[in-house]
Order: structure tokens, then C-alpha cells, then sequence
């Protein structure tokens, strides 16, 4: 796995903590692309990582998405069911004290974003986190309660964050202002629920993309949606917001899923105001 850089913006240093590296066909990430897919040159295999990022701040430490979790029943899932990673290990390897995180931000409750927001003590699921506030979508968090295929999901994952009274929900129908130039922002599309976190600091700007994007093709190619897009013309339209705030505030953007480092810039290409490129920092 990439060793992680860690990156300044303003006053808050931000580092990765990966979990793991999962790789799908190009047919497989993108289906509904087949005959572009053949235009464009692309490995047989797009590596996907699994990671949180970690903001550290004068006064705050914030984890943003906490992956898959391990020791999970997850239905037989090659990527997800059953895990022993050596995140929490690696985690604390870095200098974060999991008693000292204050905030932790879901971009959406998916199944690869919502993990590590608890851990199993040998009896039942407490929170990784107890001395932090939870935050993501009152949407999700009713839209999971009621569906019966995340029940696990959301027992093992979501649940004992709102019994330890840690949980911080979002209206999705806009913003929420978190402090220090953090933003949680309604970016719907990939899953109803889905938003990013936009930050300012002494002039300088990152975003947490989420699942915006999946892959650094999507950049170039905004109109391409995952497999795993569940409202695709929501989740295209999101991706262009996204690209046009990143290029006119020259925000480093610091990815979900993208391998190698994670994070980089978004930028115009010239003569085409409408068109993006990718470049890893």
C-alpha cells in the first residue's frame, strides 16, 4: 500500500489511513460505458482504496469516513465480510489517539464509509470513536432505519453510535457549518443522502469528495457514473458541481477511492472551460 503523505491547507494538516486496496475490471466499475470504455486507455484492472482521512487541527481531530470495519457480517461479501485489517493499529501508529478524535464525518452511510465508527469488544459494538461527534444525513439515517437489507449494516455500524447519544445529523437540504472553515455540503446523486465536506483555512481550500468520484477517469469524463451510482443523473450533475468549485478555488482534493496518493488538483483545461483534468500531488 502507498504510504501516506500528509498535506498543509492553511492551518489543518490532513493524512490518510488506508484500510485496503480492492481492483475491478473497467466494465466492471463503469457498466453503462462499454463502448467509450473501448476509447479510452485503461489497465485491465481500476484499484480502488479504501481509506479515512484524518484533519488535525490546533484544537480538533477529525476523522473523515471510517471504511469497512472489520469482524463484520457482511453476507459473504470478497471485499467486506469478515475483515482483520490492521486499520486501528495503523491508525494509532500515526499519532491518532482514538479518545481524542472530537468529530467524525460521513459523507454518506454506505457500506464502505461507515465501519470503523464502532469496534467489537469480545461482548458487543461500541463506538471507536466515544468522545466524538458523529456526523451525516438525517435522510440516511431514515432511509437505513427502514430498509431491511441494511439492518445489519446499521445494528452493527450506525446503531451504537445513537445509543451512546454521539450521533450529529445534517438537514440534507443544504449546509452545515462545522467549525474552522468546515462544511458539511448536500451533494446528492452517488446515494440520496451523499454530501461533501468543503474546507477553508488562511486562504487555501480542500474538499473531501466522497464518492463524487470512484475513479481519476471521472474527471476527464464527469459523465460517467460507478456502478455503485444510485441516482445517476443526480450523481452527474453533483460531479460537475464539484469539478467547477474545486478548479476556481484550486482546492486540493482529497479523494474517497483514487489509489496512489488519494489527493490532488482539479484544473481547466485551457481553451475549455468545460473540461477537467486530474493531476496526483
Amino acid at each position: 500500500m502507498i504510504t501516506s503523505q500528509h498535506y498543509f491547507v492553511g492551518n489543518a494538516e490532513i493524512f490518510r489511513v488506508t484500510e485496503q486496496l480492492i481492483d475491478l475490471p473497467p466494465s466492471k466499475l463503469f457498466p453503462d460505458h462499454q463502448e467509450e470504455l473501448s476509447t479510452v486507455d485503461l489497465p485491465d484492472k481500476l484499484t480502488l482504496s479504501i481509506h479515512s482521512w484524518i484533519v488535525r487541527m490546533p484544537n480538533r481531530l477529525i476523522v473523515v469516513d471510517t471504511g469497512i470495519g472489520n469482524d463484520r457480517d457482511r453476507d459473504g461479501s470478497p471485499f467486506f465480510d469478515h475483515l482483520h485489517t490492521d486499520f486501528a493499529e495503523h491508525l494509532a501508529s500515526t499519532g491518532v489517539d482514538r479518545l481524542k478524535v472530537d468529530m467524525v464525518l460521513m459523507t454518506h452511510l454506505h457500506i464502505d464509509h461507515v465501519g470503523w465508527n464502532t469496534y467489537h469488544d469480545g461482548i458487543e459494538w461500541k463506538p471507536m470513536f466515544p468522545n466524538a461527534r458523529y456526523v451525516f444525513s438525517e435522510q440516511g439515517l431514515e432511509h437505513w432505519r427502514h430498509d431491511p437489507k441494511r439492518q445489519t449494516i446499521y445494528g452493527d455500524s450506525v446503531q451504537p453510535v445513537l445509543d451512546a447519544g454521539l450521533a450529529c445529523t445534517v438537514d440534507q437540504a443544504g449546509s452545515m457549518d462545522l467549525g474552522d472553515g468546515l462544511r458539511c455540503v448536500s451533494m446528492p446523486g452517488h446515494s440520496p443522502d451523499h454530501s461533501v465536506i468543503a474546507l477553508e483555512s488562511d486562504g487555501m481550500y480542500a474538499l473531501f469528495g466522497g464518492d463524487t468520484m470512484h475513479h481519476p477517469i471521472q474527471v476527464s469524463h464527469p459523465h460517467w457514473n460507478s456502478t455503485f451510482c444510485e441516482h445517476k443523473l443526480g450523481a452527474v450533475g453533483s460531479r460537475h458541481k464539484v469539478l467547477q468549485w474545486s478548479a476556481e478555488h484550486q482546492a486540493l482534493y482529497f479523494s474517497a477511492h483514487f489509489a496512489s496518493s488519494s489527493a490532488g488538483r482539479i484544473e481547466r483545461v485551457a481553451g475549455n472551460p468545460g473540461s477537467y483534468t486530474w493531476r496526483f500531488v
